[in-house]
């Protein structure tokens, strides 16, 4: 499902890339991250009382809201970054360092498991999808949150415009993004990994910032932009700005999105 990428190479840019943004994660991507987890807890028919596993738990703000609902919450991220700072925020969640193909946990720990917004930014998704299925109890389900179409997705396609204005998207740097947004292929992966009743569904999503640097600047820590000329970055925020403009409201900015649930039991 990834072929045309080294995996060993997407995991380390991806480490990379998401250690870099780990400090400014909460106040800027979570924006748009914590409004799927509704749809993530209903399509895993999550329930007050299960015990849930966040793969991709980032800075653990997804963690930290199963918990407040009444769940038992623990998250694997393998950003040792992130890990420190969902742990300092959430302590009432559990937080572990390491890779997704190979958790500690034991089988059949866990009642649902979510992933939200990290299936597109996997090495191995098939690998990762089998440790789940592991971990998960029997008619366990599993729901995930990517990206639809880059067409749907304002506040990235407003920043890439203001890139290619002054320097090229082509040489930002690329993870594997593959084709996660074509049902069959994400069918197949699902499957590879042991799961079974799958389901997909496009859904609407919005990001609200009260100011569009914010947004901004999570794209361009996310991009490395600061390895740029100091004239060049200036000239991508003064475009990316006015871009966002078109999606000021009355009390900040709106972006919409969609994002691709998919869902399936163990």
């Amino acid at each position: 499902m990834t072929e045309g990428f080294d995996p060993e190479f997407v995991h380390q840019f991806e480490y990379e890339t998401w250690t870099r943004c780990a400090p400014d994660y909460l106040d800027g991507f979570s924006g748009l991250t914590r409004e799927t987890l509704p749809m993530l807890i209903e399509a895993a028919e999550i329930e007050k009382g299960f015990h849930v596993l966040d793969v991709g738990s980032g800075p653990g703000h997804i963690c930290g809201t199963l918990v407040d609902m009444g769940c038992s919450a623990t998250g694997i991220d393998f950003s040792g970054a992130m890990v420190e700072i969902a742990r300092e925020e959430y302590p009432g969640a559990s937080f572990y360092e390491g890779n997704a193909e190979e958790m500690p946990f034991d089988d059949v720990a866990f009642d649902s498991s979510i992933s939200n917004f990290v299936v597109h930014h996997l090495a191995r998704p098939e690998e990762v999808f089998s440790e789940v299925a592991r971990v998960l109890k029997n008619k366990g389900r599993l729901a995930c949150a990517v990206f639809a179409d880059p067409e749907s997705q304002s506040s990235p396609g407003a920043f890439f415009a203001a890139v290619e204005e002054h320097y090229s998207v082509d040489e930002l740097p690329h993870g594997p993004l593959f084709g996660v947004t074509d049902l069959d292929i994400h069918r197949k992966m699902l499957e590879a990994g042991g799961f079974s009743d799958t389901s997909f569904e496009f859904k609407p999503v919005s990001w609200r910032s009260e100011a569009a640097e914010t947004v901004f600047s999570s794209f361009a820590v996310w991009a490395n932009l600061q390895a740029l000329p100091e004239d060049v970055r200036d000239k991508i925020r003064e475009s990316t700005l006015k871009n966002y403009e078109a999606f000021k409201t009355n009390d900040g900015y709106e972006f919409p999105h969609e994002a691709l649930i998919a869902s399936a039991s163990k």
